[in-house]
């Protein structure tokens, strides 16, 4: 198999610009959001299932969520490789990326992708407190994850990075809220991830 590090770095320079910029118990759990509803600090946030990328990806997210508007997502994703879709909630703190890349990932290869991931993702975050990755199997379903803290400016920020194949190409998906957040959300991204599901429809391209 081709060493992957030319794709792993063509992916993290894809989250770097995100990572330097971000720099009550919930009722989600491991296997998924419990009831479609979650409630944190008494207010209860009810789920959907999306269907995204030409229904190729079906993912649970807040009802409240809605699509960060192009003129905020240039502000706050500055770099002109920003993901292609990003859901936000009403003060844009806690954000749900999508980049559907042009790496290349056979999900054979996924453990060896992951691994070559955190590797690239240590050595250009030194100052991270790593705290968490592997790859799950989700009802057939492989994903690779990584999640770590990153010191800020202002507060620091909790980043959950997961990813999966889609058509013979890495489908990157990155969460993030303040530390202040995590304790609430963390499970919450979790579950999240773990709602991730890939249809075997038509292929053909994919426009996002």
């Amino acid at each position: 198999m081709e060493y992957m590090d030319e794709k792993i770095i063509g992916l993290m320079n894809e989250l770097q610009d995100e990572i330097a910029r971000q720099s009550k118990e919930s009722d989600a759990d491991e296997n998924g959001l419990l009831d479609l509803s979650i409630t944190i600090n008494d207010e209860i946030i009810p789920f959907e299932e999306k269907s995204l990328f030409e229904d190729r990806l079906r993912i649970l997210l807040p009802e409240t969520f809605s699509i960060m508007p192009s003129e905020i997502a240039a502000l706050k994703y500055p770099s002109e490789k920003r993901p292609g879709l990003i859901y936000t909630n009403e003060s844009t703190s806690i954000n749900i990326a999508f980049n559907y890349t042009e790496s290349p990932l056979d999900d054979a290869d996924l453990d060896t992708f992951k691994d070559n991931m955190v590797q690239v993702l240590k050595h250009s975050q030194p100052t991270a407190q790593w705290l968490e990755d592997g790859v799950k199997d989700m009802e057939g379903q492989r994903i690779g994850y990584c999640d770590f803290i990153v010191p800020a400016s202002d507060v620091p920020v909790y980043i959950l990075v997961f990813f999966v194949e889609l058509d013979g190409k890495a489908l990157l998906c990155t969460f993030n809220c303040t530390e202040e957040e995590m304790k609430e959300w963390k499970p919450v991204a979790r579950g999240i991830m773990s709602s991730v599901k890939i249809t075997f429809g038509e292929k053909g391209e994919i426009d996002i």
